[in-house]
């Protein structure tokens, strides 16, 4: 392991609190400070810029070999498709 494996996995793991606080109006500090659409950018932005390492140190099409790093990213990008609706549904449900 070198240093662009250890900031590959951090900013990949990194992003997904971010989204969480993001979507669910907590006030969390981020790049672009405390507000939900400031860690919803930030989480997005470190996204693309892991994806861009990892495409810059091994290529995308390794992407698919490397089990531990596409199983991270495949529940980041369910949570950027899927956490809002996830996050307004059981909210509904405390509610009643």
């Amino acid at each position: 392991m070198n240093y662009i494996d250890f900031i590959i996995g951090a900013l990949a793991m990194n992003a997904m609190p971010h989204l969480i606080f993001g979507l669910t109006k907590t006030h969390f500090l981020g790049l672009f400070g405390y507000s939900a659409k400031g860690n919803i950018s930030y989480a997005i932005l470190q996204f693309i810029i892991c994806l861009v390492l990892f495409n810059y140190k091994y290529s995308l099409e390794t992407l698919i070999e490397n089990g531990f790093l596409i199983g991270g990213l495949t529940v980041l990008v369910l949570y950027f498709i899927l956490g809002k609706i996830v996050v307004q549904f059981y909210g509904k449900q405390h509610k009643k």
